[in-house]
């Protein structure tokens, strides 16, 4: 079959131009490029990044196409997350609802302590799987009836076992409580809202018995729509498909602290409801969240940058997590938060020059709040200038500098070995309406420049409240 990367130029090219100026997401498409390379036979994919709900980079990598449906495997278990949630924001469930309430045959012995907060956390105590859960032949009630003859594995609430099995019980409350099976469910709180036409709980076949934690199949375009609704904390296009309170429990962490005893995790990340936390700040607040599958599918939410992306292939999670790691890279480099705007150019006599960008939306109070500088040499010297932004550029040598000099404020960083820099700079006590600016300056070993040194471009910095 012949194999044409036409699209997988021409898409990113396309979309670059309504991104930030000073950035560019070039660098998915050749990662997309590299994967397929490495995995010739199975590395087929789509890749999608949205920002603030626009789109700033897609390209297809291999034979796929934009509408590729794949099965999506544990990504599932964030769509049935969605649903339950659902459910709790209507007023017809609680996420501490014991199970027991709602199927009678969890309503004694150990079983009885379930909550449907542990079923989607993974911490039932209940086995991780059983063939039940994969019957086509049987419904998600009479699969559930089963599974409550099997033995806990661990008192309920005090373990980590990832697993399909108490996900599948929860999936049974659900229809119970809601008084229609799953596949309706599904199409009218979560999928018709979303506009999401080719997903489905049918990825191995036409069935009674859905699997609530594996058994969905999607394409680039819906899972987007749904991965940017959780962006904007439960609404897409004007819809309130989840409320936001509902998203914040989500991504909120519900293991940290206990014995993992099974995890696929690559990093072993704490889970939410549904959903892997694979970053989070000091404070513990969730940064970035993912959904999974081990077929390969990944999908994120990025909080620190107002963005959402999925990567769509058939493969194997371990296979497709460096590549998926390399892109939420760039798009740290790129992406400009909240509050962040790219002043003037860098060094002009250096065609690679430095990108300047910062960790977080630029918000009083901020207390994690880091300018990084990547793109320059690797392990060099440098520091920033940290002042008021000119709209007319000082030479310096053959550098262009954005920051008014002298500058109120140059520290001085060491770059690691991918030249990347990261400066501190918290905005506890910056009050909201401050404008600063900041410019990354680097010496340069490799003799671009006059004087051995690369600057990037500036950052404007605006103080949201």
């Amino acid at each position: 079959m012949l194999r044409s990367s036409v699209a997988a130029v021409l898409l990113p090219c396309l979309l670059a131009a309504q991104g930030p100026g000073c950035h560019d997401l070039n660098a998915v498409a050749a990662i997309g490029e590299d994967f397929l390379a490495a995995y010739p036979v199975i590395g087929d994919s789509c890749i999608q990044v949205d920002q603030r709900g626009q789109t700033l980079h897609q390209s297809v990598h291999g034979a796929f196409t934009l509408a590729e449906v794949v099965a999506i495997a544990s990504a599932t278990n964030t769509l049935s997350a969605a649903v339950l949630l659902s459910l709790v924001d209507s007023g017809t469930l609680s996420l501490d609802d014991r199970v027991g309430q709602y199927l009678p045959e969890y309503n004694s012995g150990p079983l009885a302590a379930i909550t449907l907060r542990m079923c989607f956390a993974h911490t039932s105590g209940m086995p991780a799987n059983d063939p039940a859960i994969n019957d086509n032949t049987t419904t998600l009630r009479a699969a559930a009836q089963h599974l409550a003859t099997l033995p806990l594995q661990a008192a309920p609430g005090t373990t980590f076992e990832y697993g399909g099995v108490s996900m599948h019980v929860a999936g049974a409350v659900c229809e119970v409580a809601a008084g229609m099976p799953w596949a309706q469910l599904f199409q009218q709180r979560i999928a018709g809202p979303l506009q999401m036409t080719a997903t489905d709980y049918y990825a191995f076949g036409p069935t009674l018995n859905p699997r609530i934690a594996g058994g969905a199949r999607s394409n680039l375009r819906d899972y987007a729509a749904f991965v940017d609704m959780l962006r904007a904390r439960g609404s897409w296009h004007g819809v309130q498909v989840l409320q936001p309170a509902s998203v914040d429990v989500m991504l909120s962490d519900q293991t940290s602290g206990l014995p993992v005893l099974n995890t696929p995790h690559p990093e072993g990340a704490p889970y939410g409801i549904g959903i892997w936390l694979d970053r989070r700040d000091g404070q513990g607040q969730t940064v970035q969240a993912s959904a999974g599958g081990a077929f390969g599918f990944a999908a994120w939410v990025d909080r620190a940058h107002d963005a959402s992306g999925v990567f769509l292939t058939l493969n194997r999670y371990p296979l497709v997590y460096p590549y998926l790691q390399q892109i939420w890279q760039v798009c740290d480099d790129e992406l400009l938060p909240a509050g962040v705007q790219c002043v003037g150019g860098g060094s002009p006599a250096c065609d690679d020059g430095m990108w300047c960008n910062a960790s977080r939306a630029a918000r009083t109070g901020e207390a994690e709040f880091q300018i990084v500088g990547s793109r320059g040499p690797a392990n060099a010297l440098g520091g920033v200038l940290l002042g008021g932004v000119s709209s007319i550029p000082t030479p310096l040598f053959d550098l262009d500098l954005w920051i008014g000099l002298p500058a109120p404020v140059f520290s001085i960083v060491v770059g690691d070995a991918d030249g990347r820099m990261v400066l501190p700079a918290p905005l506890s006590l910056v009050p909201a309406g401050t404008v600063l600016g900041a410019q990354w300056l680097a010496l340069d070993s490799g003799g671009c420049g006059s004087v051995g040194l690369r600057a990037s471009h500036a950052l404007q910095l605006s103080i949201l409240p």
